[in-house]
């Protein structure tokens, strides 16, 4: 096994969740600026603006939050995993639109969730709204490190990305997608994807997708197409050892339209269609039945000290940016600015669950895509 596939395993993608349950045993580092405890300043503060909120509706309710906001004074900080393409014209807007700052930090999923993590240990306060992959979103509220959320644009958002601590802000949509100029048939199933396309080199996989992974061995594979769970995953075996091993959605669907391989297993549904547009030879459609779709919250920190500017800021982001979104190619989380096709199935990741068997399905999964035997492709 070549060291850098070596290397790049054992740090994706379980540290996040190493990271937190060790979390418990570190205790309070240094702090460098004082958080407020636990309930004392977030919590309480919070309570006190859905209190002043309360009975309000509408544009009354909205005017009464944008009150508070201002009134706090100072501007917000929002760690976010979108890209800054996104986040960047989104802070602006709202900006515009409140005359309140927004200060972003934009990293991956990971990095944020670490991020956040280890200033709560040291008892520092960096964050206001945090924006993440559901799974990350659903470990900082298993830490207690998410507000109790509630916003009237949180009622017309899809039913899977509602949850108490947070809110899907868009839907990731992994599909199956070729390079239109290497392939003159399609595939029709998931079967076909993992077993027709076995030159090597030919299908490339994704490193870290192992929520993926897991919710098509069982909810379809399994569920649907009633394998056993060992017969599924053989399939995705098959796959990996002619396969290709790719670190990242942007870059597995930048290599595939350079023509370093014909076919992904899980690509952003949202990055084909913006290279698409673009020219790129990429397509998803007619889709790979059911599409896998994961999504990508949004909530407030335990410890803001502007509870109402980043509950505000967390309302827009639900209400007026899901048109910037759906303008970004993103696939936004209320259906009334676009989404998947209704015609086509589509299966979305339980984060619950799934963090209880983390362990079990990313270890598989890592497993899995070691049978490249191959660098990963960075």
């Amino acid at each position: 096994m070549p060291e850098q596939m070596n290397a790049k395993l054992r740090i994706a993608p379980t540290i996040g969740i190493v990271l937190v349950f060790g979390l418990a045993a570190c205790g309070q580092g240094s702090p460098t600026t004082e958080a407020p405890a636990d309930g004392a300043s977030g919590g309480n503060s919070l309570d006190a603006v859905y209190a002043e909120l309360e009975g309000l509706e509408g544009e009354d309710w909205l005017q009464r939050l944008t009150e508070l906001a201002v009134e706090e004074e100072g501007g917000l900080t929002w760690y976010t995993s979108t890209t800054s393409a996104d986040s960047d014209p989104i802070s602006e807007e709202f900006t515009d639109l409140y005359d309140i700052d927004v200060e972003v930090y934009r990293a991956s999923a990971e990095d944020v969730l670490q991020r956040v993590l280890q200033e709560t240990a040291a008892n520092y306060s960096g964050t206001d709204v945090i924006n993440a992959s559901a799974t990350q979103m659903q470990i900082l509220d298993r830490e207690g490190l998410l507000l109790p959320f509630e916003t009237p644009s949180k009622d017309d958002i899809v039913e899977v990305a509602e949850f108490d601590t947070w809110a899907g802000l868009y839907l990731s949509v992994f599909a199956a997608t070729w390079n239109t100029d290497l392939l003159s048939e399609y595939p029709q199933s998931w079967e076909q994807v993992l077993t027709d396309y076995n030159e090597p080199g030919q299908l490339a996989m994704e490193l870290g997708d192992w929520d993926w992974f897991a919710t098509l061995v069982k909810d379809h594979f399994m569920a649907e197409e009633g394998m056993t769970e060992d017969e599924a995953v053989e399939l995705f075996r098959q796959a990996a050892r002619n396969g290709v091993v790719v670190s990242g959605h942007t870059n597995m669907v930048q290599l595939m339209t350079a023509g370093e391989y014909a076919i992904a297993t899980s690509a952003y549904v949202h990055s084909s269609d913006e290279l698409r547009e673009e020219g790129a030879p990429l397509a998803w459609e007619p889709a790979v039945e059911p599409l896998i779709a994961r999504p990508n919250g949004i909530g407030i920190y335990r410890d803001t000290d502007r509870p109402a500017s980043a509950l505000l800021f967390a309302e827009y982001a639900l209400g007026d940016a899901q048109e910037m979104l759906a303008e970004f190619g993103r696939t936004p989380a209320n259906p009334k600015y676009g989404g998947v096709p209704e015609e086509y199935e589509l299966i979305t990741v339980d984060p619950d669950s799934l963090l209880d068997e983390h362990d079990e399905w990313a270890d598989l999964y890592e497993e899995i895509v070691r049978l490249s035997g191959e660098p990963v492709s960075e």
